[in-house]
């Protein structure tokens, strides 16, 4: 019998152990694997919905609702009703997490650079490459 290898098995496991050591290093800020919306809220140089924040971060809309509600609970976030369109609302960084980006910006090179350890900047460079292709390629057949 043929053996089939899921690409998802590799990804999920790298994703699993990343996240759990990312979790694991920023634990003090009991951000329960959302340190990624405050981050990218904190590279946006614009005011961000919550749908342009479930973009950018690839996944829906409910999810994002969710994730606000936790950040906002943690006054991490801050929700503001966009004035021309009062059922838009506005998604910004809290002067709390502004000041935690740094230290999370720290963490997420110090966890990067155990995941690359004796890896060579080709190979590297390759697996993004290659994967960055993987997803278009999915991409195309899923529209």
């Amino acid at each position: 019998m043929k053996h089939v290898q899921l690409i998802s098995r590799s990804l999920r496991q790298i994703n699993h152990l990343y996240k759990k050591m990312l979790t694991k290093e920023l634990s003090a800020f009991e951000l329960d694997h959302h340190f990624e919306a405050l981050l990218m809220l904190g590279i946006q140089d614009h005011p961000v919905t919550q749908n342009q924040l479930a973009e950018l971060l690839q996944v829906d809309k409910s999810r994002v609702v969710s994730i606000i509600a936790y950040l906002e609970q943690k006054k991490l976030i801050k929700i503001e009703k966009n004035p021309a369109d009062r059922r838009e609302h506005y998604v910004h960084l809290s002067s709390d997490a502004v000041s935690s980006i740094p230290y999370i910006e720290r963490s997420v090179e110090k966890i990067n650079e155990l995941a690359e350890f004796g890896i060579e900047d080709e190979k590297l460079a390759t697996f993004f490459e290659v994967s960055e292709m993987i997803q278009q390629n999915l991409l195309k057949q899923a529209i």
